[in-house]
């Protein structure tokens, strides 16, 4: 762990690529963490059988909806707290992060109806499981639910430590949680016989251990504290969090309701054609890191130079990442195309489980340099507070594209089919984001030119807000 320091850094000063990578190999460590946390859950599961992994599959993405209220919350914190500090309003920055704790909290909630079995059933029915899945889906459900609180404080503590430049602490939060939840797996799994809810067991012990954690850490290195405070204007604060971080949550969860009409129309072909697109996601989700790596990175890093008014700064941020995450993206989707049965033998795969599944694989990665560029101006949304436009271009990819696409190939070709929905997804998504994006960035050009230098060479704007 030598490699990483958690000195907080300048996002302002200094060599573009060499701040934005210091700021990203943490989240992609995190994110390395965060993937082998879900691998090692799918592993583990996938040696009940073809059921459990259906169930761990259809249950997903409701329980995605969840992380995706919180996370765009979150999301929006990092970018005011960020743009305040950049722009020298440290109590602003202050405010704000006390007030988005209580907001994350509420959201946690959301998701209690469920653990009620006569509600959750038919849901799980509905998503398309059978009698026997939907009954894995509420074992698997019920423990993840109880986490989400300890979830959601996990995200607040993540955005107070981005915000000020250390993205360190969070990802050794991740590494203990993940880590104790890998070690309780089997032990919950297969020794004490719970099955698929011994894993959902194990996430909650693991979120609840990072929690402790990443409390001691504010206590002791945050300069904003993590207080579940109300002032006169935390309604105000609620809105201009919820501006930046619901569309946020929004774009996140037409993926998740995608993810869901995705899984009904695989339903269709049985288990193992579900069982199979969970693994491809699974795997595929290690391709992914340095994008998300580059992407959490470009949250604050572009907050904060729009708040200081380096417009410069933020354009070589964005291009840098970009010709970063195609070049390794693309090295890793070459390497999972040649071999991706190499990379299913830890999940013991029935042949038809694992057939199914390198067609998806190699369906997917002929479109990971398109989706490498999208996931790049997706960052670039949140961090200058156009969430709304990054919400349209993300709706439009999810509900407008892949649905219809995965629909449209599955009659025509059936399940051999189906995957090829992917790549081309793929590449018309990031035309509309790369279209809105150049409306954005005009709009960015026109902020920064705005400001002007204060005596301690902060920005203030020159026009009315």
């Amino acid at each position: 762990m030598a490699l990483f320091s958690r000195r907080k850094i300048d996002m302002g000063q200094g060599p573009v690529a060499k701040t934005l990578f210091t700021l990203a190999l943490p989240s992609m460590a995190s994110m390395f963490f965060h993937t082998l946390f879900h691998i090692a859950d799918t592993v583990f599961v996938s040696w009940l059988g073809e059921a459990p992994m259906a169930a761990m599959a259809l249950t997903f993405p409701t329980m995605f909806i969840v992380f995706a209220l919180t996370n765009g919350i979150g999301t929006g914190a990092t970018s005011l707290i960020t743009r305040n500090l950049g722009a020298g309003q440290n109590d602003e920055a202050r405010a704000y992060g006390s007030s988005s704790l209580s907001l994350i909290l509420l959201l946690s909630s959301i998701a209690l109806p469920l653990l009620a079995p006569r509600l959750a059933l038919p849901f799980y029915e509905f998503l398309g499981g059978t009698a026997e899945v939907a009954r894995q889906c509420y074992l698997y459900s019920i423990w993840l639910i109880v986490s989400f609180p300890f979830m959601g404080f996990s995200v607040f503590a993540d955005s107070l430590f981005r915000s000020q430049g250390d993205t360190v602490t969070p990802m050794y939060g991740l590494i203990i949680g993940n880590g104790l939840n890998a070690l309780l797996d089997p032990l919950f799994i297969f020794t004490f016989g719970w099955g698929i809810a011994g894993a959902a067991a194990a996430t909650l012990i693991g979120r609840v251990a990072s929690c402790i954690y990443l409390q001691a850490k504010l206590k002791r290195h945050s300069e904003i504290p993590a207080r579940l405070t109300l002032d006169a204007s935390f309604l105000r604060r609620w809105r201009d969090i919820g501006a930046i971080g619901f569309p946020v949550s929004f774009s996140q969860i037409s993926m998740a309701t995608s993810g869901m009409l995705i899984n009904k129309t695989l339903s269709s072909f049985g288990p193992a054609a579900i069982a199979a697109w969970m693994l491809g996601n699974r795997i595929e989700g290690l391709a992914f890191l340095p994008a998300f790596g580059l992407n959490g990175a470009l949250v604050p890093f572009v907050g904060y130079n729009l708040g200081k008014g380096d417009y410069g700064r933020i354009r070589q941020g964005m291009k840098a990442s970009i010709l970063f995450s195609i070049a390794i993206m693309g090295s890793i989707g070459i390497i999972l195309f040649l071999c991706p049965r190499f990379f299913l033998i830890p999940f013991r795969p029935t042949e038809e489980v694992a057939f199914l599944a390198t067609i998806s694989i190699r369906a997917s990665v002929t479109g990971y340099l398109f989706a490498a560029v999208d996931l790049i101006l997706w960052g670039v949304f949140q961090g200058s507070g156009y969430s709304l436009w990054g919400l349209a271009a993300q709706a439009i990819r999810a509900l407008l594209l892949r649905v219809p696409l995965a629909i449209g190939f599955a009659r025509l070709w059936g399940v051999q089919g189906i995957w090829w929905f992917q790549p081309f997804s793929a590449g018309l998504s990031m035309a509309v984001s790369a279209l809105i994006m150049s409306q954005v960035l005009s709009r960015i050009r026109v902020r920064v030119s705005s400001k002007t230098p204060d005596s301690t060479g902060n920005v203030t704007s020159t026009t009315a807000r």
